[in-house]
């Protein structure tokens, strides 16, 4: 046999470089241009791969309508080798909640696993080797029973794999019918769309995704959506994590609404944050409509507003690492002389020290009420500097960090500023936040609370004896972001969805921490993590009798809650909820004597350890319309 010659080689006299290389769209793009993708999520969605006709033609659809679209991290991200960038279904960020399954399961042996491994028993059985075949063999995601000859089929129909045993019929293993839909459907999020997939698809009674959510029933219905009876157990789904309250500031919550920022052209307004003792002022300034300051800080505000300017003022209650809220000053800064003095704390000479009293008033009106944290604000606007009592108690600031920190403000979602606890008028509607202020009566007293939020946790009646043994709390993973609120002081509660029962007062001796206890509420005695590795320590700060769950009080404080009892609170809400317990019991009415006897000079004696816990029976109070919270008696400023 006789080669080829050197002239009529099939190889190239040499490698080819990339000038070489040349491909069929490159004349057009350098022609008429790269055209702009209209949806930068774009996939083609194929019918089924057996499909004939003008059924097997591919669908383009777009992932944005796709409700399973980044729920799950994506495995070629991890590895830094994912070729899609920001077009990818799959989510490009590290988090453990979201992560996909482990293809090895519980037998993975892989130390330090980043992806979710679940049990034989809770994986979905493979359709396709229940056919007789399945391609991936040992390392296929879902289970592979063994069946007997009797039980397989004549013919394999792998067409039911596509669905992965949602069709019910021809060898897959049917599926109980849903029951009808209720009052409760679509009320919390579905835990198996939370791990990247739901066999009941369209059917499925849970919410898939935040814009399927819908509001708990109305007053004097049911409002949990955990189980209940003494065989119900804690499980993730009991703590929804998509709360009114919880969702990223920059997204715009389901709240985000209300009345358009006045200010359009922010490089010609000018932005000042004062700092308020607390929320209880800033209630009675959006009744009243006005707030007090001190003379050097009124000369800056009325330059601002006799120059033609907008002037937006934000506010912070002390301590509390929030902004509550913006208004927009629509008069000048003047000194009433009728008001009293309130100084910044102590004597005259201290008061000469700060500025002198705060006698100088402005009107304004409010546009905005939330509970931004000062950490959010930060990163919106890193220039930002807050009042302080050391420093000053309105600082002006920039257009530029102005401008930045409105934007923060109206992202984040309306929150109320008051809630009442005594059930003497109704509460704002929902459309109405920042139309129907309310403000406490001016001889209403509450229960101290520390500023900023509170926090709502769960148990059931076999964890109960831990958690007040323990001392400890505990959430699952995927509520780390919604506990990060909680720091030493905050108000704690807990629930019973056993029972349906709320107890408290506790106090947050610690901010939210993974696993103080690693084996805390874990039924396995030789466990090493805790189902509910998110955790707090707690201290009872006042023993009161718990409240039912069909409480209408409770019901109007929480009536803005979406997916369930456990979650954070508004100051506002964790201070009602703290009052109303304290005045069921007795405790509030027994603070108020002490003090008054105190101030009298008469004997005053001093409060037990711990009240015994009993509920008293409260005279009924005849409803008032709409008195948003009496005549208010007094000014408003930073040292009321």
């Amino acid at each position: 046999m006789v080669g080829p010659s050197a002239s009529s080689s099939v190889l190239p006299p040499a490698p080819l470089t990339v000038d070489q290389v040349e491909y069929d769209f490159e004349d057009f793009a350098l022609t008429h241009g790269i055209p702009e993708t209209i949806d930068p999520l774009p996939y083609r969605k194929a019918g089924s791969v057996f499909a004939t006709g003008e059924d097997a033609e591919a669908v383009v659809t777009s992932a944005k309508h796709d409700p399973r679209l980044r729920t799950v991290v994506c495995r070629h991200w991890l590895r830094d080798l994912c070729m899609k960038g920001a077009a990818c279904e799959f989510l490009h960020q590290y988090d453990l909640s979201k992560m996909p399954l482990c293809r090895h399961g519980d037998k993975c042996k892989v130390k330090d696993c980043p992806f979710r491994h679940i049990s034989e028993a809770d994986r979905l059985e493979c359709v396709f080797y229940s056919q007789g075949f399945c391609i991936h063999g040992p390392f296929c995601r879902y289970k592979h029973v063994r069946q007997d000859i009797i039980e397989r089929p004549a013919v394999a129909d792998f067409t039911l794999g596509l669905s992965q045993m949602q069709a019910g019929k021809d060898g897959a293993v049917a599926r109980r019918p849903a029951p009808k839909p209720n009052e409760f459907y679509k009320i919390s999020l579905c835990k198996h769309f939370l791990q990247g997939e739901c066999p009941f698809g369209d059917g499925c009674h849970f919410a898939h995704g935040e814009s399927e959510l819908r509001r708990l029933p109305g007053k004097g219905g049911s409002s949990a959506t955990q189980p209940t009876g003494e065989g119900a157990e804690i499980t993730d789904n009991m703590f929804g994590n998509t709360e009114n309250t919880t969702v990223d500031y920059f997204q715009g919550g389901a709240a985000g609404g209300g009345k358009p920022s006045p200010i359009l052209e922010p490089e010609l307004a000018a932005f000042f944050i004062v700092r308020a003792a607390d929320q209880r002022d800033l209630a009675g300034s959006t009744v009243k409509g006005e707030w007090y300051v001190q003379r050097k800080h009124a000369e800056k505000i009325n330059a601002a507003y006799n120059g033609g300017k907008q002037v937006m003022v934000f506010f912070t209650v002390s301590d509390s690492e929030h902004i509550q809220g913006a208004a927009l000053v629509t008069s000048m800064a003047a000194q009433q002389e009728s008001a009293a003095s309130y100084e910044t704390g102590g004597d005259e000479k201290d008061a000469a020290k700060g500025g002198g009293p705060f006698s100088y008033r402005f009107k304004c009106e409010w546009y905005r009420t939330t509970e931004l944290p000062v950490s959010t604000a930060v990163e919106a606007c890193p220039d930002l500097l807050l009042p302080t009592r050391q420093t000053q108690y309105c600082q002006d600031m920039t257009s530029t960090t102005g401008e930045g920190l409105m934007k923060a403000v109206w992202n984040s979602p309306l929150v109320t500023l008051y809630e009442g606890f005594t059930g003497d008028q109704e509460p704002p509607k929902e459309d109405a936040i920042l139309t129907d202020f309310r403000c406490p009566p001016p001889e209403q007293v509450s229960w101290p609370t520390a500023p900023g939020p509170g926090f709502i946790f769960g148990c059931n009646s076999q964890t109960m004896d831990e958690c007040l043994g323990r001392g400890v709390l505990g959430l699952p993973t995927h509520m780390k972001g919604a506990a990060s609120c909680i720091k030493p002081g905050s108000s704690i509660f807990l629930y019973n969805v056993t029972d349906r029962l709320l107890f408290g007062i506790f106090e947050a001796l610690t901010p939210a921490r993974s696993n103080i206890v690693p084996t805390a509420f874990s039924k396995n005695p030789k466990a090493t993590t805790s189902p509910f590795p998110i955790q707090i320590r707690v201290r009872v700060s006042l023993e009161c009798p718990p409240v039912e769950d069909t409480d209408p009080i409770l019901n109007e404080i929480l009536r803005t809650r979406v997916g369930g009892r456990i979650g954070p609170l508004t100051h506002a809400q964790a201070e009602a909820l703290a009052s109303l317990m304290a005045n069921q019991c007795g405790a509030l009415q027994y603070m108020l004597e002490y003090q008054r006897n105190l101030r009298s000079g008469n004997y005053a004696q001093a409060p037990p350890i711990a009240l015994p816990p009993r509920k008293i029976q409260l005279p009924k109070v005849t409803k008032v319309e709409n008195n948003a919270g009496g005549d208010g008696g007094g000014h408003y400023g930073p040292g009321t």
